[in-house]
């Protein structure tokens, strides 16, 4: 019976930064004979590597297959021949001369049944050929051994190297996968037995010694995790296993410079890695540190124009960096990109960076967009009627407020919103109105009443200026507000004072016009400030104390002219 192999076609896709890979794979049915088939070794894949020089890249690979077919005795190794590459390569439309993406390689060694894969970059030197490389296990492309820097006059010389490079790193994949599969099954002290048995005979074996730090991390030794982490790293400063357990370690020992750092590490370990790139951007927005990301971002944009996800990511990082006018330029290119993405908060987002930059008449312009397209969004109007003050458009400012407040009669900030343009427009007694809407709709006392001492301490310094009492009479209005809202002594200090200013003048202008409203106006004022400048004067008891002594000195004058006017 004839032992020919047969060739299942059968297509296999697999996608990478919006590529596809479409391959045909080639299986070999069984023979009838399979029991005498002699015993062949794991197979390896070296593929193209990078180059300037398209055909050196093509040369070097060949080279280095023929080296390691050399070195090695098929029933241990099976290096991946060119054909086999080449024909999965054509199949799928891509080119054979062309390095390929680190997902593709991984993808293709997969295809063509190789553990383990080559990557490498070749280059022409003055004393002849270099040749760096890394052997990645396919299992997982972020675990790879760095390999010795290889030169020679003769570009076999160079591929030599590497072949015996990647033999004797190969010495620590039997313990690795042990390692693996014990700490995949939570014996992690099995992990570390196995992982130390490889490393005892190749110190600088990453493979394994990633494993190893996934096996401490497993026993909570932290300390162990950070000195093989910072083992690897110093022999592979690309090595992203070890760079993202270092941030891990630090962050949880709340060490922020070297989380930063080793963060900034593995960024730049793959920046063509966009999942890695996006976890490094979402570890810096947690750590409050957006500035940093914001280059990683936007290298991520340029790199791959016209994407979505990339654009949102970048919107929200620049947004939170402060980067107002980089946050305007992604937004806008953002749903130009994807329509969809115009949501309402885009629109409150950008009036929000118009309005950080002070340009209101844009930010104006971007809440009427945004209102237009989503008329009952609350944080819309809200900002939209911002916009409007912010731009000196009061009275449509006073408007869209009130129809705030309207909408959602429980909105603080829109009560906020309306008295602050209500005192822009001196229009205090609506002021007062607006501060006991709130109040009853449940709006934070507290906060309002913080506004009217405000608004009391503002009418007050008014009065001192102008010394006209009906100043010190809307300070008064105010300050009783503030105090009903909620008591403080500020608010009584500034109450009594202001209730003694306006009993004083009164007192003069009464015995002038011979008016007993006047002199009333006098008796009931310096009654309030009595009331209230023994509670103010805990915060400020000089001035309170003043101003008790000095009322006395207004009584018999105050009873005499109501004595007088009042008949």
């Amino acid at each position: 019976m004839s032992t020919d192999l047969e060739v299942i076609p059968l297509k296999v896709r697999l996608r990478h930064s919006g590529l596809v890979l479409t391959a045909l794979a080639a299986f070999a049915a069984l023979p009838v004979l399979a029991q005498s088939a002699p015993k062949t070794g794991e197979r390896v894949m070296i593929p193209t590597l990078q180059s300037a020089d398209k055909d050196l890249g093509v040369q070097a690979a060949e080279a280095i297959r023929n080296q390691l077919g050399k070195q090695t005795n098929v029933r241990d190794l099976v290096v991946v021949p060119k054909a086999d590459i080449n024909n999965s390569l054509v199949s799928s439309g891509y080119p054979t001369t062309e390095a390929l993406a680190p997902s593709d390689a991984k993808a293709l060694a997969t295809l063509v049944r190789a553990p383990q894969y080559l990557e490498g970059v070749v280059t022409k030197v003055p004393t002849g050929y270099k040749i760096d490389s890394r052997l990645i296990i396919s299992r997982d492309m972020s675990r790879g051994q760095i390999l010795p820097s290889a030169q020679g006059s003769k570009l076999d010389d160079a591929a030599g190297q590497v072949a015996k490079s990647i033999r004797d790193a190969r010495r620590q994949l039997p313990a690795e996968e042990t390692c693996h599969n014990a700490v995949a099954q939570g014996q992690y002290q099995a992990g570390v037995s196995a992982a130390r048995s490889a490393l005892a005979g190749y110190p600088n074996a990453n493979i394994v010694a990633a494993c190893l730090v996934d096996a401490y991390a497993g026993l909570k030794m932290d300390d162990s995790v950070i000195a093989v982490a910072e083992r690897i790293h110093a022999n592979d400063p690309r090595n992203t296993v070890a760079l993202r357990r270092l941030a891990e370690m630090y962050r949880t020992k709340n060490d922020t410079t070297r989380e930063l750092a080793a963060l900034a590490s593995l960024a730049a370990a793959d920046p063509t890695n966009i999942k890695l790139i996006q976890d490094v951007v979402n570890e810096y927005g947690a750590m409050k540190r957006a500035e940093q990301a914001v280059p990683l971002v936007r290298d991520l944009v340029q790199n791959n124009p016209g994407d979505p996800q990339l654009l949102n990511l970048a919107w929200i990082v620049y947004l939170a960096a402060k980067d107002y006018a980089g946050a305007i330029d992604i937004g806008n290119e953002m749903v130009r990109v994807d329509t969809a993405a115009a949501t309402a908060d885009y629109y409150a987002r950008l009036v929000g960076a118009y309005n950080a930059m002070n340009q209101s008449q844009k930010a104006s312009e971007a809440a009427a967009r945004g209102i237009a397209k989503f008329p009952n969004d609350p944080n819309l109007q809200l900002f939209g009627a911002q916009a409007l003050f912010k731009s000196g458009q009061l009275l449509q400012a006073l408007e869209a407020s009130k129809r705030v407040v309207a909408a959602n009669p429980k909105n603080g900030q829109g009560y906020f919103l309306l008295a602050t343009i209500q005192d822009s427009l001196d229009r205090y007694d609506d002021i007062v109105n607006t501060l006991q809407a709130a109040k009853t709709n449940g709006v934070d006392p507290s906060s309002l009443s913080q506004l009217a001492l405000k608004q009391g301490s503002d009418a007050y310094k008014a009065g001192v200026a102008s010394k006209d009492r009906a100043d010190y009479q809307r300070a008064v209005k105010f300050l009783q507000l503030s105090d009903q809202l909620q008591a403080s002594a500020d608010a009584k200090f500034l109450l009594g004072a202001s209730a003694f200013s306006i009993g004083q003048s009164a007192t003069t202008d009464a015995n002038d016009k011979r008016s007993c409203e006047l002199a009333k106006l006098a008796r009931d004022s310096f009654t309030l400030a009595q009331a209230n400048l023994p509670a103010g004067g805990q915060k400020y008891p000089n001035e309170a104390a003043q101003l008790l002594t000095a009322i006395p000195q207004f009584t018999p004058a105050v009873d005499n002219e109501i004595k007088r006017f009042c008949k």
